[in-house]
């Protein structure tokens, strides 16, 4: 940053970090009543625990067979429970306003189940009614009758009906049973989704309080993750990520560490920890040590005052917050696991004394809120409403088999948004580059002027990766955004690629539409999880129900030296996960419009420009067009072979098909597919059943490539009009080498194209 000076100064000294409170927070009812918690809202975290404890333990019934809802019911899927753990999920959720967001794990349902739940109770009637009529589709026609609280009762019902169908795999469960026990997300309640991937919600959770912070929405986001996840990179990325002080002292995000002490059977606790604390990982990311605290997680009021402060910390703008509770799983990782083959009895009996909703039980009852058969009696109907909800998940409806593509993309746009998010203020004017006296540009200034229009357009699509701020990135494809839209829609991060994905994915599902570069394609192997796991599974893993408009900006190289580690084609890796779609353009006018295109996308795009088109000229006007991602285009007209390849490649081959032409009299149909995913496989098809042969081009190694696809898709929907093999001309299957001659032979050229060629026709 410019604006910041940073000075040598070695000045002898040292740092003092400042204290981490633990176990300060009092665990009485009597102390929080008429401070932090009324009596109704004490009854109700009571409630919660046990709805929870109730559920999970009907799962141990479901799996082990002694509770057999229906004849022929088996339970599959995952079963990572929670017992023992309640209070913090009641403990965290109550804290919060019911529009704040949380992000959940593996071991969920208590996270879920309480979002929904305090969720519900903050509607007001329409909404309720609302829920219920979309929620179930059998609610009876007048809901008017029913008196406020019958609708709060029949919602809660529905809302746990939802769960459990979706733990069933059923179309009626919240993700439509495409998500199942390990990814349950609830986006009515700012349930943004469980993670089956340890830490992976991390970056996620990032990246909505980053939309936070940025649309000025007063939300907190809740980061609920266990013990294991705080040992795993995206933890660290993450809240390095949150705590940027570019935007004042953080993000709006309170990072919840629910330390069961186990990751699965691996002991955090003087075996895989150094530290006699996870909190004392804040002390690496901010001079506050992220407001770190340590309370007891087995205190259900301990845990919501320590909450409340760290929302109240976040909600000055002062956060972000780190939380760790200690508590217990009183079951094994998974039912599957022998819990006691590394833990003792002992142990278990000692925390089984802590149970959480034995402790607060006594509360309740010692403070005169419930008595004893009352609440005995609350057990009793928890548990038979329990039973019942299982009984009509069981019976719910399968999915049907002919929708199994259904919720992988969305097939909406912002492209009529009008004029409802256009920027009103610019720090300079925006300003289309100087055409020459053909009208071309160059590659890199319609990548700008896209990004540009579209910001210009949409006060919503952020900009933002590694030196794309004041640089205008390392191939000076965003040079002079930051001067038109300032800090807060331009910036640099740290060199933290698996958080730049994951935090733009976060972001977009919280109202954000982010750009995110990743300087070349060669790290997105440090994205693998969050671009995999996260970005392309998202929608499809939760019912099709969220909207994620992002686009990953990267480029591909070779031909510069720079070797194995920054000249790979990596096109096919983003390409084999369903959910992305992959963009990858080789002119000037195709890159501004197919950016355009892809910012309006409500879908994530991996956009893929070649460092060496970045010089490239082209025609491009100056009128308003874009681009449909899925449309191919057909470079050069031929009759006896047809040449297919994308991006810088397209250069070779299009010498390759010049000098066919001139010294061989060979007639060379050369097909862009401008998008890999969607591809254009009618335009291909079409040429290949004109020509009779086909050749694939691609710049990286031929085994897994993207150009095998091609011939797949060839062989399957063409063959009866081969005249012979599909061909495919590629690297070789090594590393990009470093050495120009090596180089040089490895990329195909015109020369390797023209002679593969010749070859088929003789």
């Amino acid at each position: 940053m410019k604006d910041i000076n940073v000075l040598p100064e070695f000045k002898k000294g040292s740092v003092s970090i400042p204290d981490i409170p633990v176990f300060t927070e009092e665990v009485s009812l009597a102390h929080h009543l008429d401070r932090t918690v009324t009596n109704e809202e004490a009854i109700g975290l009571l409630k919660a625990m046990l709805y929870i404890r109730s559920f999970e333990e009907m799962i141990v019934k479901l799996k082990s067979g002694s509770f057999v809802p229906r004849d022929g019911f088996k339970f599959i899927g995952a079963t990572h429970l929670s017992i023992g753990q309640e209070a913090v999920a009641a403990g965290t959720v109550s804290a919060l306003n019911t529009d704040d967001y949380i992000t959940s794990t593996h071991r969920g349902h208590g996270h879920s189940i309480c979002k929904g739940l305090y969720a519900i109770q903050g509607m007001e009637r329409g909404k309720l009614t609302d829920f219920l009529k979309d929620g179930s589709g059998k609610v009876e026609d007048d809901l008017s009758s029913l008196s406020d609280q019958e609708l709060v009762d029949k919602a809660v019902d529905l809302h746990l009906f939802k769960t459990m169908a979706e733990l069933f795999g059923k179309e009626e469960g919240y993700c439509r049973g495409r998500g199942g026990s390990m990814h349950i997300a609830d986006f009515h309640a700012g349930h943004l989704g469980a993670n089956a991937i340890v830490g992976g919600s991390l970056a996620i959770a990032t990246g909505a309080g980053l939309s936070s912070l940025l649309l000025d929405d007063g939300k907190i986001t809740a980061c609920m993750v266990g013990d294991g996840a705080v040992n795993n990179g995206i933890c660290l990325e993450a809240m390095n990520f949150a705590s940027m002080p570019q935007f004042g002292k953080g993000f709006p995000v309170i990072y919840v560490f629910e330390n069961n002490q186990y990751g699965m059977s691996g002991q955090q606790a003087g075996e895989v920890v150094g530290v006699d604390h996870l909190a004392q990982r804040g002390a690496g990311y901010d001079d506050h040590c992220m407001h770190a605290r340590i309370e007891s997680g087995m205190h259900v009021l301990a845990v919501r005052s320590a909450v409340l402060k760290a929302v109240e910390t976040a909600r000055r703008g002062e956060g972000p917050a780190l939380l760790e509770f200690k508590t217990y799983r009183y079951k094994g990782h998974s039912l599957s696991d022998k819990r006691m083959t590394y833990r003792t009895a002992e142990e278990e009996q000692e925390w089984l004394k802590y149970d959480p909703i034995d402790l607060f039980i006594k509360e309740i009852t010692d403070n005169g809120l419930m008595s004893l058969e009352e609440v005995t009696g609350l057990r009793t109907s928890v548990d038979e409403k329990m039973e019942d909800i299982a009984v009509r998940a069981a019976a719910a409806t399968d999915p049907d088999p002919r929708t199994i593509s259904e919720g992988l993309f969305s097939d909406t746009t912002s492209g009529e948004i009008g004029d409802d998010y256009r920027t009103k203020h610019f720090n300079k004017e925006p300003k289309q580059f100087r055409r020459d006296s053909r009208g071309r540009i160059l590659y890199r200034h319609a990548v700008i002027e896209a990004l540009m229009e579209e910001m210009t357009r949409d006060n919503r699509v952020v900009l933002y990766g590694e030196d794309v701020a004041e640089y205008g990135g390392a191939f000076q494809a965003t040079v002079g955004l930051l001067d038109i839209f300032g800090r807060r829609r331009v910036f640099n991060t740290p060199i933290s690629e698996s958080a730049i994905i994951g935090t733009a994915l976060g972001a977009a599902m919280t109202g954000l539409r982010p750009v995110a570069e990743i300087m070349y394609i060669d790290f997105i192997l440090q994205t693998g999880d969050q671009l995999g796991n996260q970005v392309a599974k998202t929608k499809y893993m939760f019912g099709g129900k969220a909207r994620i408009p992002l686009v990953i900006r990267t480029t591909i190289g070779g031909g510069k030296g720079y070797a194995g580690q920054h000249s790979q084609s990596l096109e096919a890796f983003p390409a084999m996960f369903p959910g992305l779609k992959v963009v990858a353009p080789s002119t000037a006018y195709d890159v501004k419009g197919l950016l355009k295109t892809a910012v309006r996308e409500d879908n994530p795009v991996f956009f893929i420009e070649h460092q060496h088109l970045y010089i490239e000229k082209d025609v491009v006007p100056e009128e308003e067009y874009t681009i449909p991602l899925g449309k191919g285009v057909v470079r050069r007209e031929g009759s006896d072979i047809t040449l297919i390849s994308y991006s810088f490649q397209l250069k070779a081959c299009q010498e390759a098909a010049e000098r066919l032409e001139k010294e061989d009299g060979i007639s060379v149909e050369i097909i862009d597919p401008r998008t890999l995913v969607p591809l254009d496989e009618d335009l291909i098809i079409k040429s290949v059943q004109k020509t009779g042969r086909a050749v694939v081009v691609v710049q990286a190694p031929g085994n897994g490539s993207f150009g095998e696809h091609i011939i797949r898709i060839i062989q399957e929907k063409a063959f009866s009009s081969l005249k012979g093999p599909v061909r495919l001309v590629s690297a070789y299957e090594v590393p990009p080498p470093m050495s120009a001659t090596l180089e040089n032979e490895n990329i195909p050229g015109p020369d390797r194209i023209a002679g593969s060629i010749r070859k088929m026709l003789v």
